[in-house]
């Protein structure tokens, strides 16, 4: 039998150099995400942070079900508001590479598991904003930033009744680590939240339309070989690119014009 395969989106990392040598730059994802996607049984296939969008539109339809990663800020220009101090990380190719990949899954329906940062391109591509700094713009906010070591459980979450959230970890409540500053406002078009922090902090998103998206502001895969309700989410999406196969398409992405929000490119020429 076919093993899903399951595309794993990659950030860009600037190498040091000594004075007068050239600077390298490479790109990747932790190994956390694709050894979880293949513990559930799925092929991991990172995609390289490019912005070709042929390129990228072949390997989506390459593929039977997407992981957004973890990784810097989004550009606030994106959902249209000026930097916060605290902002950081950003980084306008990976924005213009996930956004992409965003738009040409939910054109073609494929299961979409996104994680942390994932989970802010997800909210902005469908027309959502952000806080940009959730100690500064949050009163009494619990401690979303961890410094303890990775697998440490920070805070818990209370999750929707009802919520496929809630089917895949089989509980309304349930503790999580946490390495983020930034988090969901607006909630983008076709989106709804199915989990929040005890401060209100939006923890999870999924479809308001029963598709196969789910999103989480924690980072599953860290915890996943430790605690296995965090296996819970990579079985999920392996499960549904499995059963979905090319999508609810059926077949190659459609070329008509996208109904999701455009977002302007800042990325230089």
């Amino acid at each position: 039998m076919k093993k899903p395969i399951i595309l794993i989106t990659a950030g860009r990392v600037p190498q040091a150099a000594s004075l007068g040598e050239e600077q390298s730059v490479k790109t990747g994802c932790d190994t956390d995400y694709t050894d979880s996607v293949v513990r559930s049984g799925g092929a991991p296939l990172i995609l390289p942070c490019v912005t070709d969008k042929e390129a990228i539109r072949a390997a989506v339809e390459a593929c039977d079900g997407i992981v957004l990663t973890g990784g810097g800020d989004v550009v606030s220009l994106h959902y249209g508001e000026e930097p916060h101090e605290m902002s950081k990380y950003q980084d306008p190719v990976r924005d213009e590479a996930e956004f992409e990949v965003t738009r040409l899954a939910l054109q073609k329906e494929l299961p979409i598991l996104a994680i942390c940062r994932g989970m802010q391109v997800l909210n902005v591509v469908c027309g959502g904003t952000l806080i940009q700094d959730i100690p500064a713009q949050v009163p009494d906010s619990v401690k979303h930033y961890s410094q303890g070591m990775h697998t440490v459980l920070l805070h818990h979450i209370e999750i929707e009744s009802g919520s496929l959230m809630e089917r895949v970890v089989g509980s309304n409540t349930m503790a999580i680590n946490s390495w983020h500053h930034q988090a969901v406002k607006d909630v983008g078009e076709g989106l709804t939240i199915n989990s929040r922090a005890r401060d209100g902090v939006a923890e999870g998103l999924e479809s308001s339309e029963g598709k196969p998206i789910l999103a989480v502001q924690f980072h599953p895969e860290e915890c996943a070989a430790a605690y296995p309700q965090f296996q819970t989410f990579f079985d999920w999406i392996v499960r549904e690119a499995g059963g979905k196969g090319n999508g609810a398409s059926n077949g190659r992405i459609h070329a008509e014009p996208s109904s999701l929000p455009q977002v302007a490119a800042l990325t230089p020429r």
